[in-house]
């Protein structure tokens, strides 16, 4: 009895401090000014997008991380990484239906090629996107396109070239071996304006009279024009 009378005096001690606190709580608010209220309100959205741009960041990483294990040909890690992205990008927007392209060619690599079909079909369906939409189609169609099957008879055949080529290049070659070469050798042309360049004296020049006399004045208009200077 004593018991439950303490529970009950516990009960009503806690209930008479929640009031308390409720009732510091509604002044405070009474007493904030409008300034104030508009203040934290800011501040709390600034945080809040603070938050959602580092949870973005983090998508992104994880993203191109699955991009790059996808390229090695570790598809279960590109599988983990794709997965691990959309818990924080929402699937109707546009990056997140490229996360999701890029994890149903994860899950066709991985030979999962039912969630790959499926998830073709979700987004085909279902995305906002009409770009997403598209993409899924065309690549849904090309893994369920049917298999061509080519019989013999349709087959292109393509002919080896055989000895019968190499004969007959043997017997060009053969008649080409007793032609001797021709060599087309052009004649040599005489240099006549060197021969014209050289000076040759006449025979006899010093027992002509007219050549000294020339020497003669050309060497008397020389000697004036020194002079004249």
């Amino acid at each position: 009895m004593r018991m439950r009378i303490k529970e009950m005096e516990d009960m009503r001690e806690l209930e008479r401090k929640a009031e308390e606190l409720q009732s510091r709580a509604e002044v405070a608010e009474e007493e904030e000014t409008e300034e104030e209220r508009k203040l934290r309100m800011r501040k709390e959205l600034e945080k809040v997008a603070k938050e959602q741009a580092e949870l973005r960041d983090s998508a992104k990483l994880m993203f191109e991380v699955g991009q790059k294990a996808y390229g090695k040909g570790s598809y279960g890690r590109a599988i983990e990484f794709f997965e691990g992205a959309l818990t924080i990008i929402p699937r109707p927007t546009l990056f997140g239906g490229e996360i999701q392209i890029w994890l149903a060619m994860a899950y066709e690599a991985n030979n999962r090629h039912a969630d790959c079909i499926t998830l073709y079909r979700q987004l085909e369906n279902k995305h906002p996107s009409l770009s997403i939409r598209r993409q899924a189609a065309e690549l849904r169609y090309i893994l369920q396109a049917p298999k061509l099957k080519i019989s013999q008879e349709e087959m292109v055949t393509i002919p080896l070239i055989g000895s019968s080529y190499d004969s007959y290049a043997a017997t060009w070659s053969d008649k080409d071996k007793d032609k001797s070469p021709v060599t087309n050798q052009l004649p040599s042309s005489k240099d006549y304006l060197a021969d014209f360049l050289v000076w040759r004296p006449p025979v006899g020049f010093e027992k002509s009279g007219a050549f000294w006399a020339t020497i003669t004045l050309w060497l008397c208009l020389v000697g004036a024009a020194f002079l004249l200077q």
